[in-house]
């Protein structure tokens, strides 16, 4: 499934597992797991919830043009009118915020966490900004961004594993990470899931960012539900990682028979009985083929394909019905009799073109990739 508000940065939680918890196919996913008794349907819990928020939203959103020059970047407008009542009520997400009065030292360095999700230390932090804070940029009080900020204490911190940023528009879920040159959460952007009506993905919200998904005091941090899902991700990747070699393996063999096998195919087989073509340059472009393919997958599903602006939502559509690899994937789920046409091929070529820097206009705005891999050198007898 593709997500409108979600956004996995690093592999943090995949989208795979994503779905296995959106569908409860994973534990930690049944009403008392939530402190709910066992008589409710969560489905309404979250239909209620959700209706709150609505409410809250509302109230936050029409406050929004009314800041002053004593909260410029509505930090007490997001905390008190939005994040408090949303997040506060033990009805809602029962995080029982403490605000911080004082930095927390650690190992030399201070740290401006306003929040955590309790009264001891030991529990999560949530560093809550106003709407207009940048998370990603340095602020006015930070000697770093909010977020690399809540990163680095969770890395500091042996007692911390989970923590949470947000400007109450963007919420990241962040946890403890060896890998400091690049980013690792998940983000939700819950203006995007509330204004656009994206009832599912805050289903999926609730459904990760519930309190009692994050390590409690005085538990074994490792044992909590957050943390048990990051390490079936992990074990999951090996399988897939496993799963990619052998698909890699057998994809290699279908395209590169079914090239040589086309009757229309009579130059590329002269080619390599003339030995202008070696086997292990042919073996070369069909791997290409393979890697342009996986690419554009991941890049489609994270919707980094067309850039964002004016027109971006048309653009999008055009992408995902006429050229996406995801549609060639729809078709090719169900069983289709044997063609002679290869409409297929010339259309995935069509798609491949978009990438090329060699085109002189792009009809969807699609910036080149000045690489190697969707240059014209990349497979020329496969083309």
């Amino acid at each position: 499934m593709k997500y409108a508000a979600i956004r996995s940065e690093g592999g943090l939680i995949p989208y795979d597992l994503l779905e296995q918890i959106a569908n409860e196919q994973i534990l930690g996913q049944k009403p008392v797991d939530f402190g709910l008794p066992k008589d409710k349907r969560l489905t309404d819990e979250i239909q209620r919830v959700w209706s709150d928020a609505q409410d809250f939203w509302d109230v936050f959103r029409r406050r929004m043009d009314s800041l002053t020059e004593k909260d410029p970047y509505g930090t007490s407008l997001t905390r008190e009118r939005w994040l408090y009542p949303l997040l506060n009520d033990p009805q809602t997400f029962a995080y029982d915020l403490k605000l911080q009065p004082a930095a927390v030292s650690l190992t030399g360095a201070s740290f401006p966490i306003s929040h955590f999700a309790g009264d001891p230390k030991e529990s999560p932090p949530v560093h809550i900004e106003g709407f207009k804070a940048d998370l990603d940029q340095r602020g006015p009080k930070l000697r770093t961004s909010p977020r690399a900020m809540v990163q680095e204490f969770l890395n500091r911190s042996e007692p911390h594993i989970w923590g949470i940023a947000t400007n109450g528009v963007r919420f990241l879920l962040l946890r403890d990470s060896a890998r400091t040159a690049r980013p690792t959460y998940l983000e939700f952007d819950l203006q995007t899931v509330l204004e656009g009506n994206h009832f599912h993905e805050f289903a999926l919200f609730y459904r990760l960012c519930h309190r009692s998904r994050l390590p409690r005091p005085g538990e074994d941090p490792t044992k909590c539900l957050l943390e048990q899902y990051y390490q079936l991700s992990i074990e999951q990747g090996g399988r897939v990682r496993d799963k990619l070699r052998d698909g890699v393996e057998e994809a290699l063999k279908v395209l590169g028979t079914g090239f040589l096998r086309h009757p229309a195919n009579a130059e590329l087989r002269e080619k390599i009985d003339a030995h202008r073509l070696t086997p292990a340059e042919y073996h070369r472009q069909l791997l290409r083929l393979v890697y342009r393919l996986l690419f554009l997958m991941v890049a489609e599903e994270r919707r980094l394909i067309v850039a964002t602006g004016d027109g971006s939502e048309r653009q999008q559509r055009v992408y995902d019905d006429f050229y996406s690899v995801d549609r060639l994937r729809e078709r090719t789920e169900g069983l289709v009799e044997q063609s002679p046409f290869s409409d297929l091929w010339i259309g995935l070529k069509q798609t491949f073109s978009l990438f090329s820097d060699t085109r002189d206009q792009n009809p969807l705005g699609i910036p080149p990739l000045n690489g190697e891999l969707f240059s014209y050198r990349a497979i020329p007898d496969l083309e």
